[in-house]
């Protein structure tokens, strides 16, 4: 029985797409990091959640035309800043992965020449 749906652009491309989101999830050597692969959609729905609450305040408190604004503009701050440190760190992580296979070469101490006074 073949897995997969029929062959149309979109359900297919959408398809593979979650079919290598589960690779990543069932990685059990983790090797490969799923965060980066899932961050946009988790801004999106981030941005999605703020938008609803800015709406809820906008729409049942008194003082929501003021505070809805700013309250949702500073979560959008927050969430961008959250997402780029998340990346920062994936980022760091991974141009340091290829140094982890490189073998350590310690430093030759310079030599003293004993014919030198020490005095």
């Amino acid at each position: 029985m073949n897995a997969e749906p029929p062959s149309t652009s979109a359900l297919s491309s959408l398809w593979r797409q979650i079919r290598a989101v589960l690779d990543l999830v069932l990685d059990l050597s983790f090797k490969r990091f799923v965060t980066p692969h899932l961050v946009r959609m988790l801004y999106v729905l981030s941005l999605l959640a703020a938008f609803m609450y800015a709406l809820s305040w906008l729409f049942y408190s008194w003082w929501g035309i003021i505070v809805a604004p700013a309250a949702f503009l500073l979560y959008l701050i927050v969430a961008r800043v959250t997402v780029e440190l998340i990346l920062a760190i994936f980022r760091i992580a991974e141009h340091l992965a290829p140094m982890a296979d490189e073998p350590v070469v310690k430093p030759v101490a310079k030599s003293t020449s004993f014919t030198d006074p020490v005095r």
